[in-house]
């Protein structure tokens, strides 16, 4: 009987550690990491620059006062309208919320772009996407390959192992 249950306790932790080697989720990575990687990602050497709360306020309409973190990066350098942010909410509601405001201020770039004005850059707002983990949203306004960079890099930061 003894060897019977030792061998079954054997088996339980064995399938305990074999079950831990897997992926599981992380619920709260670091804003800044999370940008970091983000960066890393998409290579971006020093053309995104983080952006204010007045910025955000004034370009998107969003407050994000009550937010609990958040960075949107913007193209300083040359003509390209590369540009990504990263807002996490309090909670799952706000970050309903979030989701909404950053696809209304997709849309209000989209429906007030001047066709003229660059127009090798329009398919790349015409094609942005939005991310959720959790709390978390991402948008991205970035050429098909760095877009597909940034979301490997933000939805991998919430998992390990």
């Amino acid at each position: 009987m003894k060897k019977t249950i030792s061998i079954l306790l054997a088996a339980a932790l064995a399938l305990c550690l074999l079950a831990g080697c897997g992926k599981k989720a992380v619920s709260e990575p670091d804003m800044s990491a999370l940008a970091d990687l983000v960066d890393a990602a998409i290579g971006n050497e020093g053309a995104l620059v983080e952006t204010d709360a007045n910025y955000i306020k004034g370009m998107m309409k969003m407050d994000v006062s009550d937010y609990a973190a958040y960075t949107v990066k913007i193209n300083t350098i040359g003509i390209a309208i590369d540009e990504y942010g990263i807002f996490k909410g309090a909670d799952e509601a706000q970050a309903k919320d979030i989701k909404t405001a950053v696809e209304n201020y997709l849309q209000l770039r989209e429906d007030t772009w001047m066709k003229e004005y660059r127009p090798e850059e329009f398919p790349k707002l015409q094609a942005a996407e939005v991310w959720t983990e959790g709390n978390y949203v991402m948008y991205a306004i970035l050429s098909d390959d760095a877009k597909a960079a940034a979301s490997g890099a933000f939805t991998g930061a919430f998992m390990e192992g």
